[in-house]
């Protein structure tokens, strides 16, 4: 077996791939879990693995040199902060535009973890959300109907209907990789069609976001740091991590306790919503890095 060096190394696609399958055996084997637990199990991964993986986006900004001074990096902070609080106030306003927008955001964002020609991207990242719209279409329809409300129930149905079709690109892209020799690239999206089939779309989520995607986008933005600025960016991702930990943990006992019959919809809208505002900055951090000739991703 190859390793896809250019794209990320064996021992992440490892760990992944033992992630998954225990996340497969819980789910065939384990008791049921109520919303209220799955809600909390959300925000606490999205809180792990979200978190850090754009805690490197002020180091990513730097070294493509988009601030270099004190004043800089206010600036590129209050920027920062302005886009992700209008994607939240613009999402409030039309749930179901920023829902597509983010879907389509994170489609594209998603599908540059492998190495795919241009035109199988948008596709390839779309079927990766296609994939438990077509195998679990009620609790994708109630999930994107909570973020989006008829329009992102619309957008279910429209993902799920797609699900046939774009699992076979996925597929194919995958089979092309293989052939390519880059079979670990290949390896992680066939994983990712079958666990769509086999987790629920929220175990789905958190499987691929936190244990692939998060670690090699961290990863691959350190990837041209010196070993003490390395370091350096560790200290910076464990201190995001536990604060936001602690936080976390200080919060639940009193989430707990004033859990409603919405409380866990609630919290799965704001995770989501949280998400989307801090994608959105962190692609034009990605794409203005790419401009300029710095490979963060």
């Amino acid at each position: 077996m190859s390793l896809d060096t250019s794209r990320g190394g064996g021992t992440e696609t490892l760990v992944f791939l033992a992630i998954a399958a225990l996340a497969v055996v819980l789910v065939i084997t384990g008791p049921t879990v109520d919303d209220h637990r799955i809600a909390v199990l959300l925000a606490a991964a999205v809180v792990i693995g979200g978190l850090p993986h754009g805690a490197l986006d002020p180091w990513i900004a730097w070294r493509a040199a988009l601030w270099r001074t004190w004043r800089g990096a206010v600036v590129f902070h209050v920027v920062y902060i302005a886009a992700a609080a209008s994607v939240v106030v613009g999402w409030l306003a039309a749930p179901a535009a920023g829902l597509a927008l983010f879907l389509a955001v994170s489609a594209w964002h998603f599908a540059g973890d492998w190495p795919l020609p241009s035109v199988l991207r948008p596709l390839v990242g779309t079927a990766l959300l296609a994939f438990p719209a077509w195998h679990w279409p009620v609790e994708v329809e109630h999930l994107l109907t909570l973020l989006g409300g008829e329009g992102g129930k619309t957008l279910a149905g429209v993902l799920g209907d797609a699900g046939p079709a774009l699992t076979l690109v996925a597929l194919l892209a995958a089979a092309g990789l293989a052939i390519r020799k880059a079979t670990l690239a290949a390896l992680e999206l066939t994983t990712l069609a079958t666990l769509g089939t086999l987790l629920p779309p929220l175990a789905y989520f958190v499987v691929y976001f936190c244990f692939l995607h998060s670690p090699r986008h961290l990863r691959q933005a350190a990837a041209g740091a010196n070993a003490h600025t390395r370091r350096r960016l560790l200290a910076v991702i464990a201190l995001y991590t536990a604060l936001a930990l602690f936080c976390f943990a200080s919060a639940s006992p009193w989430l707990a306790d004033i859990a409603s019959p919405r409380w866990d919809d609630d919290l799965v809208r704001i995770v989501f919503i949280a998400l989307a505002a801090l994608t959105v900055p962190h692609m034009c951090v990605m794409a203005l890095a790419a401009r300029r000739s710095v490979r963060p991703a």
